[in-house]
């Protein structure tokens, strides 16, 4: 026979009679073997902490009924039962039984533990603010059947929770994030703005680069049907590398991510907020990395004046050669030729030159596409979303040798990493999934506190709010 007994014992130093003793006992008629061994000190771990959990509210309670008053000391409180709850914590769910009051003077029912437990606040349900913690972060990382799978075995208890309780957790979440941190930015646009005109004169500016790498990134929305919803993604960082591993791989040192699903402009200013934070006005030099998206340069222009803008070599080259691909569909030497020659001068920054070849070469074939010939009209439409592209992003079209050469990142794949660490592992490359703006904003709001690390500070930001 084996045998597994202990006792756990909580006493209020204040009152030392005031004891709540928790004895658990679990009888085997022989040797488990490892597997049932682990198990069952697993399970009676997890029964003896909900029962712990649970004692430590009752004898909180008994403690606060001495000396708690409705009103007035006038009040006539009266003991009519206790009243059940069952409450969702890290350790499964807990049942605690509160005890009711009627006041005779007032006409009122009472539950004094209720403020203790934070039962009277909106929002919350019956769940305690580390379960939410937990479920968020499983919501945030993985869908939201997997994640309620996932809560089950941590905390022994498979229906411990709903794939709709997790959903709605999430987006609740999220949106509280969200409104927090628009009135921090607020906030800190408004004092930056102070700190700014208060400066007479303007300190020396910091040496070093300061990049802004933008990009958005495109999600099924719901119900679906083939719409997308784009969102937008930025990573701050400064040129500052550290190498890590055997291989001497470079790694940022110093970065922000922002990511939302709102409209550009909340956008931008988000993104404006924090890399003032991060040095922007302050450093030599400011730049702006993006992929050739409308917004991108509009983005720059309003709200980095001081910065340079790149059009991300990577994207520019690839449009040339899908452009050629349409004019010329058949693989052949005019074809390589072509794109080789646009690409040297776009490398070596002689734009002028390139859009000249390109125009001439538009309408050399806007005159067979007069026509009626197929093959001539979608190369001629090709070369001019190619024109149309060059033209919006002129500013960002520069001499990427000499830049490269200079030091400077010619590249968007900071942000392309971005994108798939905030969106596209949660929300796109999983098939099958749709989602709305508000659910979409709040897993990326969640994802981008986890990446910028500040989980722990927003989860207990003080051991009165916890």
């Amino acid at each position: 026979m084996w045998t597994i007994q202990f006792s756990v014992r909580l006493q209020n130093d204040e009152e030392p009679d005031d004891v709540f003793q928790i004895d658990v006992t679990e009888y085997m008629d022989e040797w488990p073997g490892l597997e049932r061994w682990e198990g069952d000190v697993r399970d009676l771990g997890f029964r003896a902490m909900r029962e712990m959990f649970a004692g430590g509210f009752l004898l909180r309670e008994r403690t606060l009924l001495r000396t708690w008053t409705h009103v007035d000391g006038n009040c006539h409180l009266v003991r009519r039962g206790r009243i059940p709850v069952t409450l969702t914590s890290t350790v499964g769910k807990v049942r605690v039984d509160r005890q009711r009051l009627f006041c005779k003077r007032c006409k009122e029912w009472l539950t004094p533990l209720n403020e203790e437990l934070g039962l009277h606040q909106t929002g919350n349900g019956r769940a305690t603010r580390g379960f939410r913690e937990m479920l968020c972060l499983c919501g945030s990382k993985q869908p939201y059947r997997q994640a309620q799978h996932m809560l089950g075995m941590i905390t022994q208890e498979p229906k411990v929770t709903s794939m709709k309780q997790v959903h709605l957790t999430v987006g609740r979440e999220g949106s509280r994030l969200r409104t927090a941190e628009d009135e921090k930015y607020a906030t800190v646009s408004s004092q930056l703005v102070r700190d700014v005109q208060d400066r007479n004169p303007l300190p020396d500016p910091i040496e070093g680069v300061l990049y802004i790498v933008v990009d958005g990134i495109w999600v099924r929305s719901y119900p679906g049907g083939g719409r997308w919803r784009e969102g937008k993604v930025a990573r701050i960082c400064t040129e500052e590398r550290e190498a890590v591993g055997r291989k001497g791989r470079q790694r940022v040192v110093d970065s922000r991510y922002v990511s939302s699903f709102k409209p550009v402009d909340v956008f931008s200013e988000r993104v404006w907020v924090d890399a003032m934070r991060m040095g922007y006005g302050s450093r030599k030099q400011t730049i702006v990395l993006g992929d050739g998206a409308r917004w991108i340069p509009s983005m720059r222009r309003r709200y980095f004046p001081k910065g340079v803008y790149v059009l991300d070599w990577f994207h520019l080259r690839r449009k040339v050669a899908q452009t050629f691909r349409r004019v010329f569909p058949e693989k052949s030497r005019r074809r390589v030729r072509w794109y080789l020659e646009i690409r040297s001068d776009l490398w070596e920054g002689r734009k002028e030159e390139a859009v000249d070849k390109l125009q001439q070469l538009h309408d050399d074939i806007s005159a067979k596409a007069c026509m009626k010939n197929p093959i001539a009209a979608q190369g001629r439409d090709a070369l001019a979303d190619l024109l149309g592209y060059l033209d919006n992003n002129w500013e960002g079209v520069i001499g990427y040798g000499r830049w490269r050469d200079a030091g400077h990142m010619v590249a968007s794949s900071l942000v392309e990493k971005a994108g798939d660490l905030v969106v596209a592992k949660r929300q796109k490359k999983r098939q099958g999934m749709h989602w709305g703006r508000d659910g979409s904003e709040a897993v990326s709001a969640l994802r981008t506190l986890w990446l910028n690390d500040e989980w722990e500070a927003y989860w207990k930001p003080s051991h009165r709010a916890a």
